[in-house]
C-alpha cells in the first residue's frame, strides 16, 4: 500500500531537519503538507513550503542554529566529506529527495571544489506521479517501434515527471530495455547508486554522470533498446545523440521550450530538429498541478497530430 504524500514527507524528509524546524512542520495540516515540492530554509526568514502553485510561510523564523543542526544531521556530523559532495550544489538522500545548498564555495583550478559555508538549504521533495504518461505513450510508437521523441515545456510544467513515467511505462509495459543518463539525479533519484523512484524493471541508470558521456556509456555497456535523458541542449549532446542513433537505439529526452517555434529559435535544438534527429515532439502544459498534454507533432516537418484543450 502506498503512503499518502504527507505521510511520506513526515517519514522521509522531516527527520533530516533540525528539531525546531521538524516540530513546526509536524504541526502543518496534511492538506498543506501533501502538495509540498520544496522546503526552504533561509536564516532570518520564515520557514517556507512551496508546491501546488502556492507558498505556505510558517510562523517560525529560521536561524543559523537551525541551519547548522540540519547540516549536521544531513552530513551525519562529518561536514568535511559532505562539503565535498556538495561541490555540485546538491546531494540526493534516501527516498530520492534532493538537498540543495547555497553559500560560500571554495574554488580550485577554476572549478568549485567544496561548499565551505552554507547560507541556505532547499529540500526538493521527490514526487512520482504514476500514470501521467499513459495518455502520451501511444503517440511515441509507430508500427511497434519507439520513435525518437523530444518533450518540450516551459519550466515547472512537469517535463521530468512525465519523462520518468514514460521510462517506467516503456520498461514495464512496452517491455524495452532502457538506459537512463541521470546527470542531476532527478529522474531515478538514486541513493548510493540505487534508484529510489520507480523507473521500471528493465531500466538501468547511470547516476551523476555528464549527460553526453552517460548516453554513450550506456549504449556501450548496457545494451539498451532506448535511452533517456533530461534537459538536452548542450553542443556536446549532439555528438552523443549521433552515436546513440547510429547504434540503432531510440532516444527519449526533454528540453526547455514552450512550443516547437521557440525550440527552433535555440541554436542546438534548431540543428537537431532541422536534421531529423527526432520523429515526435510532445508539448506539455500544466493543469491542477500535473503535466498536461497540449500537442503532439510529427517531426521533422511539424505536422500536428494532436491538439488538446488550451
Amino acid at each position: 500500500m502506498m503512503l499518502r504524500q504527507d505521510c511520506l514527507i513526515k517519514q522521509q524528509v522531516l527527520p533530516l531537519l533540525g528539531g525546531r524546524l521538524r516540530r513546526a512542520l509536524e504541526a502543518v495540516a496534511p492538506e498543506e503538507l501533501a502538495p509540498a515540492e520544496e522546503i526552504r530554509l533561509r536564516p532570518g526568514h520564515a520557514l517556507l513550503i512551496q508546491g501546488g502553485g502556492r507558498e505556505v510561510w510558517l510562523p517560525l523564523t529560521v536561524n543559523v542554529e537551525d541551519l547548522l543542526e540540519t547540516l549536521n544531521i544531513l552530513s551525519q556530523y562529518s561536514y568535511y566529506a559532505f562539503a565535498q559532495q556538495l561541490a555540485r550544489g546538491y546531494i540526493t538522500v534516501a527516498g530520492g529527495h534532493r538537498v540543495g545548498v547555497a553559500g560560500r564555495v571554495t574554488v580550485a583550478k577554476g572549478k568549485v571544489a567544496a561548499m565551505a559555508e552554507a547560507g541556505s538549504i532547499n529540500i526538493r521533495i521527490a514526487r512520482q506521479l504514476k500514470g501521467v504518461g499513459k495518455e502520451v505513450l501511444p503517440w511515441l510508437f509507430f508500427r511497434g517501434q519507439l520513435l525518437n521523441t523530444l518533450i518540450l515545456a516551459a519550466p515547472g510544467c512537469g517535463k521530468t515527471t512525465l519523462l520518468r513515467d514514460l521510462i517506467r511505462l516503456i520498461s514495464d509495459e512496452a517491455g524495452l530495455t532502457v538506459g537512463v543518463a541521470d546527470e542531476r539525479s532527478e529522474l531515478a533519484g538514486c541513493y548510493r547508486g540505487i534508484p529510489q523512484l520507480d523507473v521500471g524493471r528493465r531500466t538501468d541508470v547511470l547516476d551523476g554522470c555528464p549527460r553526453d558521456q552517460g548516453l554513450e556509456m550506456l549504449v556501450r555497456s548496457m545494451g539498451p533498446q532506448a535511452v533517456a535523458a533530461d534537459e538536452i541542449g548542450r553542443r556536446a549532446d549532439v555528438r552523443a545523440l549521433e552515436n546513440v542513433l547510429a547504434a540503432g537505439v531510440a532516444v527519449l529526452t526533454t528540453a526547455h521550450a514552450r512550443n516547437l517555434a521557440e525550440a527552433r529559435e535555440r541554436p542546438v535544438l534548431r540543428g537537431l530538429l532541422a536534421e531529423g534527429y527526432f520523429q515526435r515532439a510532445v508539448i506539455l502544459g500544466r493543469r491542477q498541478g500535473r503535466p498536461a498534454l497540449e500537442e503532439v507533432a510529427e517531426l521533422p516537418g511539424g505536422k500536428m497530430l494532436y491538439r488538446g484543450e488550451m
